[in-house]
């Protein structure tokens, strides 16, 4: 049946197409022909509604409106990038300093690091799709501009050193610490066979790294090869550095007649676990119920620390400390493998009196509660190397040569530097104990922005989120 239409209407009608009117209202629908064997015909086929015509134009389905603005639309990753960018702002003033021409790649190359341990390849991708590429116009992050940028960095180590001193000044206490970083290239020269605790003989280079108590972060990065000695990376280390007043805090696999003679002969202080078989430590003292055997006592996170200390030739003491906690922890523990007989009854009794304790040698001034906090402080370090290797993944490289690879390190250093921005953030706000620097920034990469014309809108805001940026006083709204 011909269905009648105004002009406005009838211009819409293509061929292919058929307009038809449903009460006062007129619709446009595509249609073809198919031929019908029964009927010995061609019959009508109407294959797709296209929209309800009206003077103003041909308003098109719901759905095909929908795909139309999805396809107009841009996302891009914002809650992480806003509030790194924002808490990186003193990182940021250094690297304009030091590095006008390069600081935008070196902190963009930095961050993606932290956010998702990329290598150079993704680095682009990761930048498109966030709200750090709106920030940082000038960022060169293709592959090959990260390459270059890792060569110019590595070639000038001085300038490298002159950034990192920044955060040397005002240092009161500094640990240094080693680990390695296995390479499969080449070329670096300094990689070799080295030893390390996981019997993993991979070449290697060692990555030896200064941390800051007093400012709770790591300061200073050395690479020295694989072959060396802990030990005896250390004095020149903190010449480059300039640190005046550093402690080597070291684990008990550390101490060794060796390693205390060379600390002293560099005139260096140290605080160092022994074991708890060690000659030296006397344990006559402690051996009754009667706490009198210890010289005092101390709280340290609500735990009575009791201590006594014993002196030694050439300035040196071992400081034996019992931990009432961790002996009620031990004992239990050794009590429960006698009763399963895997131990002796009389293994208990010759081992009591030395359950809970720890005991260091150390030349150093501080008081024994002192001396127990700074051997404490030394988890900080063992968290920073966990961040090294688990967070940023930096524990092995492809880089194709010495220089790369001392460029490689510097934009770890700057993301270590971003970790603990955060982290430091969180216990500040004693909110550590819940969120890790990780979590934080999972939480605000779901926090998107959405450019609909040439306006941009941010989405919503998830629950935890929200909760989360109120208890750490961050802004999220676009400005």
């Amino acid at each position: 049946m011909k269905t009648y239409a105004p002009d406005w209407a009838i211009k819409h009608r293509q061929k292919g197409t058929q307009i038809i009117k449903i009460r006062s209202n007129y619709y446009l629908y595509k249609i073809s022909s198919r031929w019908d064997k029964k009927k010995k015909r061609a019959v009508k086929v109407t294959e797709e509604y296209l929209g309800k015509i009206t003077p103003g134009g041909l308003i098109k389905p719901k759905h095909k409106r929908a795909v139309e603005v999805l396809q107009h639309l841009t996302v891009k990753e914002y809650g992480a990038s806003h509030f790194t960018s924002t808490i990186a702002q003193p990182i940021q003033e250094l690297l304009k300093k030091h590095f006008p021409d390069e600081w935008e790649t070196i902190l963009v190359f930095a961050v993606e690091r932290l956010f998702h341990a990329s290598p150079m390849k993704n680095v682009t991708y990761y930048f498109n799709s966030s709200h750090l590429s709106d920030i940082y116009h000038l960022a060169q992050v293709s592959p090959k501009n990260l390459s270059d940028l890792l060569f110019s960095l590595g070639r000038n180590r001085g300038k490298l050193c002159e950034f990192m001193k920044t955060f040397v000044v005002g240092v009161d206490f500094a640990v240094i610490d080693l680990t390695h970083v296995f390479s499969l290239s080449e070329n670096i020269i300094s990689s070799t066979l080295g030893h390390n605790s996981e019997k993993n003989y991979t070449p290697q280079v060692n990555l030896t790294l200064i941390f800051s108590l007093d400012k709770q972060q790591p300061v200073f990065y050395r690479i020295v090869p694989g072959s060396i000695s802990d030990v005896s990376v250390i004095p020149a280390t903190l010449r480059e550095s300039g640190v005046k007043k550093a402690v080597v805090i070291g684990d008990k696999g550390f101490h060794s007649a060796n390693n205390t003679e060379f600390l002293e002969q560099q005139l260096l202080e140290y605080i160092l676990p022994i074991k708890r078989n060690d000659s030296r430590i006397d344990y006559a003292p402690i051996s009754g119920a009667d706490r009198k055997g210890f010289g005092d006592y101390f709280l340290f996170e609500e735990r009575c620390i009791w201590h006594y200390e014993k002196k030694l030739e050439n300035n040196r003491r071992i400081i034996l400390f019992l931990d009432e906690k961790l002996k009620a922890e031990e004992e239990k523990d050794f009590l429960t493998h006698v009763n399963e007989q895997k131990l002796a009854l009389d293994e208990f009794y010759q081992k009591q009196f030395t359950l809970g304790t720890i005991a260091v040698l150390t030349n150093t001034p501080y008081t024994p509660e002192r001396v127990y906090e700074l051997l404490k402080s030394r988890i900080e370090i063992e968290v920073l190397f966990d961040t090294l290797k688990n967070t940023l993944h930096a524990d092995r490289t492809y880089m194709r040569d010495d220089t790369h690879l001392e460029g490689w390190m510097f934009i770890n250093f700057i993301a270590l530097l971003l970790y603990y921005l955060i982290y430091n953030l969180l216990v500040d706000k004693k909110l550590l104990k819940k969120y890790s620097p990780k979590d934080v920034l999972l939480h605000m990469s779901r926090v998107n922005k959405i450019q609909a014309g040439e306006k941009w809108y941010i989405s919503e805001i998830p629950k935890t989120t929200r909760m989360l940026a109120e208890k750490m006083e961050i802004e999220l709204h676009i400005t």
